[in-house]
């Protein structure tokens, strides 16, 4: 008689776990509600309310001007030399030489790299206003330019 009573227990025991996890099952898929009421409507002619678009200015894009910096039949210069560019533009210097270089404006504190540009190294500035800016290198001081920018 115990044995029976072991059975029938563990046999309610299951019964109650698939009916709770059907009952489970049954709560996650009314939950999820896929079946609702519809309702129909009968369309009304409207005239569309026309949206209001606006077209996006064109973001200028940058003006960038190239400075190598070259070594020619023994000495070293900027190429090119002079060079005429417009408020805006982004001046890039690459060293395209063996040998350390500054780009050094020749006014204090208008422009100017912070360390040595060596090998294959690029500095790069931003000319925010008119003027004449001649610069040069302090390792090569006889290295000589001049950037010329206009409104």
């Amino acid at each position: 008689m115990n044995m029976y009573l072991a059975s029938f227990a563990r046999r309610t025991r299951s019964l109650w776990g698939y009916l709770s996890l059907a009952l489970v099952a049954a709560f996650l898929l009314a939950a999820c509600g896929g079946g609702g009421t519809t309702t129909t409507s009968t369309p009304t002619a409207t005239s569309p309310t026309p949206t209001p678009t606006t077209v996006p200015s064109p973001t200028p894009t940058p003006t960038v001007a190239m400075v190598k910096i070259i070594e020619q039949n023994g000495r070293y210069s900027f190429q090119p030399a002079t060079l005429n560019i417009k408020v805006g533009t982004q001046v890039i210097w690459t060293n395209t030489s063996d040998a350390p270089h500054t780009v050094t404006s020749d006014t204090a504190a208008v422009f100017g790299s912070p360390a040595n540009i060596t090998q294959n190294q690029t500095f790069k500035f931003t000319f925010t206003t008119a003027g004449t800016f001649p610069y040069h290198c302090n390792v090569h001081p006889y290295m000589k330019a001049t950037i010329t920018v206009t409104s």
